[in-house]
């Protein structure tokens, strides 16, 4: 009998509001913050503490941006460790670079005011705070362009049959691309996503190791890992490695570490 709608469960995902809006508000906000701290902290009055302000927030906004964009195209579509090896070393270029773009525009400022243009870091707590709020920014700068996109963008999945799951769409950039199950060589999770390695490639979904199992059909896919699920079509053998674990050769040339319960459950296979 042919599917109807509601035999065909989806993930979908709900994103928030998007756009400049977005960030002119948090922009606006955060000079506002920045100036209110500068008059409890320095003393100054309204007008000079909303000029430092600005001088923080206006780098601070062009490398958000430009952050965003980056996480979003070169980032997000990566693998789980190659994505936190980026956001490593993007958050230390992320703080370095707005530390020195104030130092300019502070230096602007003073310029304009008469006290002469003269580019002075900060010492001491105030260099440890600052290169510390870098780091804090980026790392929410970050976070908003993965809530903002829902995640990984080529991360939303749509299941395309009832369990046990034959094939599924992942999205890749603006098109949708199939994937039968019977390609998938191995799926590794990562909370609630995983990356599902096929005779083809690999490829990012938002949906987690758990229903994954659930979906798949336990005959063909056998969880070896508490992170690893691998597809018993494509296991081309496996061998001890040592503590009861062992190491499983997979028809793409891929070698996948077994647990000792893995290997327990590969052992049961035995006739």
């Amino acid at each position: 009998m042919p599917a109807t709608n509601s035999d065909i469960p989806t993930v979908q995902s709900i994103r928030p509001p998007s756009g400049p809006m977005l960030w002119l508000g948090g922009s606006t906000l955060l000079w506002l913050l920045y100036a209110l701290v500068f008059t409890q902290a320095t003393g100054e009055g309204a007008g000079q503490a909303l000029i430092d302000a600005g001088a923080n927030v206006l780098p601070l906004t062009l490398l958000a941006a430009v952050t965003h964009i980056m996480v979003k195209g070169q980032v997000m579509p990566r693998s789980v460790p190659v994505q936190a090896a980026a956001h490593a070393a993007l958050a230390i270029v992320f703080a370095t670079t707005w530390y020195a773009l104030v130092l300019v525009l502070l230096a602007f400022v003073g310029g304009l005011a008469g006290h002469g243009w003269r580019v002075s870091g900060f010492s001491g707590p105030a260099f440890t705070w600052q290169v510390f709020q870098g780091l804090v920014l980026y790392a929410t700068v970050a976070a908003t362009t993965y809530a903002i996109r829902g995640g990984r963008e080529a991360a939303t999945v749509t299941i395309v049959s009832a369990a046990p799951m034959e094939r599924y769409l992942t999205r890749s950039g603006d098109e949708m691309v199939p994937i039968s199950v019977r390609d998938i060589v191995s799926i590794t999770g990562a909370q609630d996503y995983a990356e599902v390695v096929t005779l083809t490639g690999r490829h990012l979904v938002r949906m987690s190791l758990a229903e994954f199992e659930r979906r798949l059909d336990p005959a063909r896919f056998l969880r070896v890992h508490r992170s690893t699920i691998i597809a018993f079509d494509h296991l081309a053998r496996a061998e001890p490695a040592g503590g009861g674990r062992m190491l499983a050769h997979m028809s793409n040339g891929d070698q996948v570490p077994v647990s000792r319960s893995g290997a327990q459950v590969l052992r049961s296979l035995v006739v």
